[in-house]
């Protein structure tokens, strides 16, 4: 089992489900991707019929009593007789159905595999309320590896999976964003749809600041400049950066939010990322610029109930009183500019901040956003299980809004940091998960999108072999 939840409480006997079960639930289980998760997760041997719909939040099968969840997020009662699951919200029953599922085990009943699930009742209550991912959809990846990947992170009750198209999606506005492999929106929307079905909000986000490249610098690719030269004037100097000074700049980025929000659907969030703005003037000009661009947007997405989320890099200076052995990223260059920075920047822009390279809790640059009045998430990577603690014990014990993991470029080797980051921000450490990950992954991921015989699309590499020596 992945999940462990806060109290399981195990009772005598167990259920078994038959190869058609048929239940009564809210219209929130009544769902294609629903039914195919109950089908994968019972190896192919049950199909899931909602015979009867319900306004209550629960999900029941057979004859069982309902427990009210109190306190908590969700309630599972599981007894010889039957299966219900109840909860707070559509949300939280979604996320008590997953744990449901997780559950199940595959028996032997004479030739015949059936699915079984022990008698308990189970509570269930999250410290962390906010367990956002970030996902990179680079030119290289293929549209059933984020489908795949969305279906994975949502299994794993993240609540929000924030899109980042690196010259991936086609626009309206400027054909120029796009590599012509790009996807078009038709292509992301069921995806998309069916996160949504799953109960995770997905976060549209392009870069506003740095990374205007839409590209990591490591190779030099400008999705841009490297098919129409001539938009030079749109960005910074070495092209790296917008130039936000100019209207015409400012009204793209108006449009393309407007293409993202609409295709990403409701939400409360946008993220405007604004991380490594390389070769960035500090002076007092400049930062006013910066700040009052960014407060433009905030304003502008509190409007349709949204707050715009960045990067804190270039917002934060390395302090002294920092302990040595936690290495922070820090881009603004001076005290002075930090809190100039800071002080001017609107509150309600929650604050992302990565910081990949601290091994120790607390994670102090977390304090220095909230001190000056931000809402503030950390942001592990998958540089290794110290730095993914300290994030999110850290998270945790300073109350922060949640966490937003991270995994860019490194995803095919850092899928078991994806399920660590997601068990770990539910519930305290669990040894066997930690020590398993790798294995969970896999059984996971073969759940949530089978891949019937497909060598590429088994596993979360497309080859056995990686490197070249």
């Amino acid at each position: 089992m992945i999940f462990h939840p806060q109290t399981v409480t195990k009772t005598e006997g167990q259920f078994m489900f038959s190869d058609c079960v048929h239940a009564i639930s809210h219209p929130c289980l009544n769902r294609g991707i629903i039914k195919e998760f109950w089908q994968n997760f019972t190896h192919q041997t049950s199909t899931l019929h909602i015979t009867s719909e319900t306004e209550q939040y629960m999900f029941s099968i057979g004859n069982v009593q309902v427990i009210d969840p109190a306190e908590d997020d969700y309630s599972i009662h599981v007894s010889p007789c039957g299966v219900c699951v109840s909860a707070k919200s559509e949300g939280d029953l979604i996320r008590g159905f997953l744990t449901l599922l997780d559950r199940f085990l595959a028996t032997d009943q004479g030739d015949k595999t059936v699915i079984t699930i022990e008698a308990c009742q189970i509570r269930d209550r999250v410290v962390l309320r906010n367990r956002m991912i970030h996902f990179c959809v680079f030119p290289e990846t293929e549209l059933w590896e984020l489908h795949r990947f969305v279906r994975f992170c949502s299994a794993l009750k993240f609540t929000h999976i924030v899109l980042e198209f690196w010259g991936m999606l086609r626009y309206d506005c400027l054909k120029e964003l796009s590599w012509p492999h790009s996807f078009t929106k038709e292509q992301v929307r069921p995806i998309i749809r069916e996160a949504n079905d799953l109960g995770v909000e997905i976060i549209p986000m392009f870069n506003h600041w740095g990374h205007a490249a839409a590209s990591r610098v490591t190779h030099g690719k400008h999705v841009v400049l490297d098919q129409n030269p001539t938009l030079q004037t749109y960005f910074s100097e070495d092209g790296w950066c917008w130039d936000i000074r100019k209207p015409k700049v400012r009204a793209l980025l108006r449009q393309i939010r407007a293409e993202l929000t609409e295709l990403c659907g409701k939400g409360s969030y946008f993220h405007v990322g604004c991380d490594e703005a390389f070769n960035y003037d500090f002076s007092k000009e400049n930062m006013d610029l910066i700040c009052d661009f960014l407060n433009e947007i905030s304003v502008e997405m509190n409007a349709e109930n949204r707050r715009i989320i960045a990067w804190g890099d270039m917002f934060l200076y390395r302090h002294e009183h920092y302990r040595p052995d936690n290495i922070y990223t820090c881009n603004a260059p001076s005290p002075e500019a930090e809190r100039y920075l800071l002080s001017r920047l609107d509150k309600n822009v929650v604050i992302a901040d990565w910081q990949y390279d601290a091994k120790h809790t607390p994670v102090e640059t977390a304090s220095t956003f909230l001190q000056a009045g931000f809402d503030c998430m950390l942001c592990p990577w998958d540089r290794g299980f110290a730095e993914l603690d300290a994030c999110i014990t850290t998270a945790k014990q300073q109350k922060l809004m949640g966490i937003l993991h991270t995994t860019w470029h490194t995803l095919s080797a850092g899928v078991p940091y994806v399920l660590l980051a997601a068990t770990k921000s539910l519930e305290e450490d669990c040894p066997l998960i930690k020590t398993h990950a790798r294995t969970y992954a896999a059984t996971l991921m073969r759940k949530v999108m089978p891949a019937h015989g497909d060598y590429e699309k088994s596993g979360w590499s497309k080859y056995e072999v990686s490197y070249k020596w």
